[in-house]
């Protein structure tokens, strides 16, 4: 899954203090216009959307294609870009307590798999019976 985050692009537009450039971006064209709110990438173009900053200037968002709203990050799944919100990848974590074992479990599960790639459990087994030892 492509990311793409709004303070690659802006961020050293600000340095340099110019609004209007053209790059390349993860070997795609990339043109970026901020007084008309448009970036161009890969051949797909995003609209943006800015507030005034807190120490003057602005802060940049794109506007997700599908949903119209504003966000910081996009995410390209198949074929198109969208927000995390549309993509349904920020519901695992805002409906997640304390006591959600099952993640917990696949956090443990990632560590064990750190240790001794391609781990899984034994069948019927509890998590710590036959967990990989710390590598000394």
């Amino acid at each position: 899954m492509k990311r793409l985050a709004i303070e690659t692009i802006t961020k050293p537009m600000k340095l340099r203090g110019i609004s209007k450039g053209i790059a390349e971006l993860d070997g795609q064209g990339l043109e970026i216009d901020l007084d008309n709110l448009e970036i161009y990438f890969g051949g797909e173009s995003f609209e943006l959307d800015r507030i005034a900053g807190t120490k003057g200037g602005y802060r940049y968002f794109f506007l997700c294609p599908d949903c119209g709203r504003r966000c910081r990050l996009l995410y390209k799944r198949y074929l198109y870009f969208s927000c995390g919100t549309c993509l349904d990848i920020h519901k695992n974590t805002l409906n997640r307590s304390k006591t959600d074992c099952q993640y917990y479990w696949e956090l443990a599960l990632k560590e064990a798999r750190k240790v001794e790639p391609g781990w899984s459990p034994r069948r019927g087994g509890y998590m710590f019976d036959g967990f990989p030892e710390r590598p000394k």
